[in-house]
């Protein structure tokens, strides 16, 4: 069976195909630049983001595709589902410069944060009455490109819960006045799109931390543009970090916040011991773990800084920087079909 890989990252959009064992080659294509950028602002065109990724499927043909996605980032839409915003990155801290405070409890699976979707609408909803006036759907761009595809509003619980609607432990919804995707908690089709089965749309870090090969003995720093440490935990728990969804019903545990590789392009060696007491915190906050890995696209740029950086964290390490949300996508897909 042919199958498509996409994972739609912050600065690139990488896809492969396999109909064995081994991908067929991956390919890059940048994310489009934001078309506002300001201070509090990151906003990116919708329909040049589906440009691409519609190139893509369309050129795989294949018989199943699997998607990852960047999580934290969403836009609205009317009742005839419509845009009314452009995709609303998850770096953007409109929420954040409006003050806005929301109680978020931790079966949500997010914490509150300048960038946290939830609190993002009611940004919207207070500065811009006209634009929220007009809408009546929320889309994570998960559950967007997923409509875009099939026509449906859905995407897996791991993206769905960074917007900050959805209680992770109960499988419910929180009272909101938009429409809302549908969340779905095992990996499956959600539709499809010119004979090929769709499937929910998955969050990137999940994905990630799958392909590494984690388990629940190993802390895992992961080093994209942004950074997190996390570690997998059996069932639902919560703690002095988020309770991420992950896959099988448990939780990843996850820091976040931390320097990745947009900061760390910032700092030089001086700068080691700060950013290893800032990775020491963020573990001592997890459940207790025998060993660390490291993943992520940002340690190859900065691989002198950051070998300092983790021996001083006096824990044994491993680095797997072939691991990404793609070899996660596939772990997933072989289950499934094995």
């Amino acid at each position: 069976m042919k199958r498509l890989y996409v994972d739609i990252g912050s600065t690139n959009i990488k896809s492969a195909v396999s109909a064995g064992a081994e991908f067929e080659g991956v390919e890059r294509v940048a994310f489009p630049a934001p078309a506002v950028d300001g201070n509090s602002r990151f906003e990116v065109d919708v329909d040049k983001i589906l440009e691409r990724v519609h190139e893509i499927v369309d050129r795989a043909a294949c018989e199943e595709v699997y998607i990852s996605t960047q999580m934290h980032g969403y836009l609205l839409a009317d009742a005839q589902r419509r845009p009314v915003t452009r995709y609303i990155s998850w770096q953007d801290r409109r929420a954040q410069a409006c003050g806005i405070q929301l109680k978020i409890a931790a079966p949500s699976g997010t914490a509150m944060k300048g960038n946290l979707p939830r609190a993002g609408v009611e940004a919207i909803r207070r500065t811009q009455p006209e634009v929220y006036g007009r809408a009546a759907e929320f889309f994570t761009l998960g559950s967007y490109v997923a409509y875009a595809l099939t026509g449906n509003n859905a995407t897996h619980i791991t993206d769905a819960a960074a917007s900050g609607y959805y209680n992770v432990r109960e499988r419910t919804v929180y009272p909101c006045a938009l429409r809302l995707p549908q969340a779905v908690y095992a990996v499956r089709p959600v539709g499809r799109y010119r004979g090929a089965y769709v499937y929910a749309p998955m969050g990137d870090q999940q994905c990630s931390v799958l392909g590494a090969g984690a388990d629940d003995r190993t802390y895992v720093l992961n080093l994209g543009t942004a950074g997190q440490l996390c570690t997998v935990a059996k069932g639902y728990v919560s703690g002095d970090y988020e309770s991420r969804p992950y896959f099988g019903g448990d939780t990843l545990c996850t820091v976040t916040g931390l320097s990745g590789g947009k900061r760390l392009k910032e700092c030089g060696k001086e700068d080691v011991p700060s950013l290893a007491a800032e990775y020491a915190q963020a573990m001592a906050r997890l459940p207790k773990r025998e060993k660390l890995l490291v993943t992520g696209g940002a340690y190859a740029w900065h691989r002198d800084l950051l070998e300092g950086v983790l021996e001083r964290l006096e824990i044994a390490y491993t680095v797997n920087e072939g691991a990404d949300a793609l070899a996660g996508l596939k772990e997933i897909a072989e289950e499934k079909n094995g």
